[in-house]
């Protein structure tokens, strides 16, 4: 959980130090390209186009933080446009309008902590917008921008001089790449992708997927990362915390995205990790919440693996779960889930079974002592193992400690045995159990490592 001290937010806001990201840094003086040539070819990146390398501070770019670079900015983007290759951006803060991203463009700043892009007041866009966008969001296109990176700068929203809306990054494409990247303080969404369906692969490619590594989005008004494509993208130790929306949520033609030790957190994030997209994997993540949900799933075949969740452990007005099977866009949504846990002081439930639609395998171990009273009892009603009722076809193991039958639940599906002929004798000191058929009645049968044969059941 975020914890409060006397850092400052800009405006004079409280600020938790774990939320403190953004420090700013020194206005530097531009790096030229050569300088920039050896960084860029440790890197792996020389072999780009022509091997071009840009500097913005070359087409007039200031970084004071008080002249409008959006055109200078602009320029050195369109001046690699042609063959590809790298847009450097020196330390210092530029404020920009609407920048248009395009295909095989590289953007580079000099560290999250010395670089950034605030978007200019009252322009109420995007700070980075991939080519094309207005026209390809909502289409399911193959079109859209691809084999483009940014990395190591930072995107800063500057929503309170821009009400009307902004974002940090809109993108329509694929085959990507974002780094170290921080998105904060956006009226919006932090990030925003989009790509085509899963049969939208255009050829030739390199493949489908974006690859977001050491991402970090905080205190937008959206959703810190909503993430509709491209299908099969990648999220390695990213970190979404204290957006108004979800943390992650993953949705759209998403499907197939995985995330691995990726961190969510905030008292103000209604929902940590949001997957809204089918067959979405999440390795060894953490949801960290305070009020709200920490895992939704609404859509099938998604997975929770080796992670753990965290509550506040108080009564909310609103619920506090843990992990929740909510609605999906189909009625028979979600289905056939696995989630594999740890969950932890989650005020309402660690999981609420409400949409569970079955085939699912779900395994708690959970720690719920509830919400106390100021006179240290649990309050009626909080800390339960679970709400809602499990499909009969989902697999069920919740247990918090033997012999607290108010919050374990532990479902075994039904299964059926098919006849068969006799098998083979088990081994010394175990029992095969089977069906057969016998005179057209099935028979229930045990069969020992003598081959002895008991019939325990027959069909009336």
């Amino acid at each position: 959980m975020a914890h409060e001290d006397s850092a400052a937010r800009p405006g004079g806001r409280a600020v938790s130090r774990r939320s403190a990201l953004f420090r700013g840094g020194a206005v530097a003086a531009g790096v030229g390209t050569a300088a920039l040539g050896g960084a860029a070819a440790a890197n792996g990146l020389s072999s780009l186009g022509d091997g071009r390398v840009v500097n913005v501070r070359d087409h007039g770019a200031t970084g004071d933080g008080a002249a409008d670079d959006t055109e200078a900015l602009q320029a050195a983007i369109d001046a690699v446009r042609p063959t590809g290759g790298i847009v450097f951006l020196p330390p210092g803060v530029y404020l920009t309008r609407r920048l248009t991203v395009r295909s095989r463009v590289h953007l580079r700043g000099s560290g999250g902590d010395a670089t950034v892009l605030r978007l200019r007041a009252g322009a109420n866009s995007a700070i980075l917008e991939s080519e094309d966008f207005a026209r390809l969001t909502g289409t399911r296109s193959d079109a859209g921008i691809t084999l483009f990176s940014i990395r190591d700068l930072t995107l800063d929203g500057n929503k309170e001089q821009n009400p009307a809306g902004g974002y940090g990054l809109r993108v329509y494409g694929y085959g990507y790449e974002i780094t170290e990247v921080i998105i904060f303080n956006c009226r919006n969404d932090g990030i925003f992708s989009e790509w085509g369906p899963t049969a939208a692969l255009a050829a030739p490619s390199h493949q489908m997927e974006a690859r977001l590594t050491a991402v970090r989005a905080h205190d937008n008004d959206g959703h810190g990362i909503a993430f509709q494509g491209p299908h099969d993208s990648m999220f390695l130790n990213c970190v979404a915390f204290e957006n108004a929306g979800a943390g992650f949520r993953v949705a759209g033609d998403s499907t197939g995205t995985q995330m691995v030790n990726c961190h969510a957190w905030g008292i103000r994030q209604d929902v940590a990790f949001d997957l809204a997209a089918t067959s979405v994997g999440c390795v060894n993540c953490y949801a960290d919440l305070n009020g709200g949900v920490g895992v939704r799933i609404s859509r099938s075949d998604c997975r929770w693996v080796g992670g753990f969740v965290l509550g506040y452990n108080e009564s909310h007005p609103n619920p506090e779960i843990g992990v929740q099977f909510a609605p999906g866009t189909q009625p028979d949504e979600p289905s056939g889930c696995v989630v594999d846990s740890r969950v932890v002081n989650c005020g309402t439930a660690a999981v609420d079974f409400g949409a569970d639609r079955g085939l699912s395998n779900v395994r708690v171990s959970m720690f719920q002592p509830g919400a106390l009273a100021e006179g240290g009892g649990r309050i009626a009603g909080t800390g339960r193992g679970w709400i809602g009722n499990p499909a009969a076809s989902t697999q069920v193991e919740i247990v918090q400690g033997l012999g607290d039958a108010d919050r374990n639940l532990v479902v075994r599906p039904a299964f059926d045995l098919r006849s068969q002929p006799t098998p083979d004798r088990p081994s010394g000191g175990s029992v095969r159990v089977f069906a057969r058929e016998v005179n057209g009645r099935t028979q229930l049968c045990a069969i020992f490592p003598n081959g002895a044969v008991q019939v325990m059941a027959t069909e009336p």
